[in-house]
């Protein structure tokens, strides 16, 4: 087994995704729709195996990654509903060309509050949000669940058309999202989880008796206490619609007379 710089790892677990780590943090980008029919979700799953990690669509009826369950009879791998957005993020280097710009998908949970601020912030200001440069701004800090993003253009699109950009990428849309999602097959996602498969128990261990030295008394309480219950549970839990809608505005922006915005390509 090699080792490989944090880095080097990060570069690759994150390639192909967009994300704005910290409160404050922007990024200009061009989204890459040409029209609200453009804008696409799908219900996924998150997979760790040993041949892929990452999300890879739900077969939905018959999916065997739904069919495998908790002794409560929960899904043991969840089903996700989520919007992958592709933007061109026009100042990030990519690091194959060391050159700016690069496709990037931006994964957020499908929520209708988030469908309805896109709609007012960008479908509404740029019917083809490609002819466009949006900055998109993010307002809360790290893992912090009530984070919100904000979408302003910033000018007209002088950089290069959707179709130049795809070009750039031999691109094609929605085939290009199988860098984010996978499509397998069920008798290929069955393989995957049972390659995933821990090859011992540790209900087959033996317990762990601790050995106080001569003197030491313990401070632990006799009461056991499990590593779930002592880590807790997280929840993610999505904001609710209506926690989304009471923070618009009630401006009816167009896009005026925007700047024009050029840049390398």
């Amino acid at each position: 087994m090699a080792f490989t710089s944090v880095e080097e790892y990060n570069e690759e677990k994150y390639r192909h995704k967009f994300k704005l780590d910290d409160d404050g943090d922007s990024a200009d980008v061009i989204f890459l729709y040409r029209s609200k029919r453009d804008m696409l979700r799908a219900n996924v799953h998150y997979l760790i195996s040993d041949t892929y990690t990452g999300y890879v669509h739900c077969l939905g009826v018959g999916c065997p990654v739904c069919a495998r369950k908790k002794a409560d009879g929960s899904m043991l791998i969840r089903k996700q509903n989520k919007f992958f957005i592709p933007v061109y993020n026009i100042y990030k280097e990519d690091p194959v060309t060391q050159q700016p710009g690069v496709i990037e998908f931006w994964e957020r949970f499908y929520n209708k509050g988030f469908e309805l601020q896109f709609d007012k912030e960008v479908f509404n200001i740029s019917p083809n949000p490609s002819e466009c440069v949006f900055k998109i701004t993010r307002k809360g800090g790290f893992n912090d669940q009530n984070t919100r993003y904000s979408f302003v253009a910033v000018g007209r699109n002088t950089i290069a058309t959707y179709d130049q950009i795809l070009a750039k990428f031999n691109a094609k849309m929605p085939d290009y999202y199988e860098n984010v999602v996978k499509a397998y097959s069920a008798a290929e996602l069955t393989e995957m989880m049972q390659s995933s498969a821990p090859s011992s128990s540790v209900s087959s261990m033996p317990e762990y008796i601790p050995m106080p030295r001569a003197g030491y008394q313990s401070s632990i309480p006799d009461t056991f206490v499990s590593a779930a219950d002592a880590v807790g549970t997280t929840t993610i839990s999505d904001t609710s619609d209506d926690a989304i809608l009471s923070e618009f505005d009630n401006n009816d922006e167009d896009s005026g007379d925007l700047p024009n915005i050029d840049a390398p390509f």
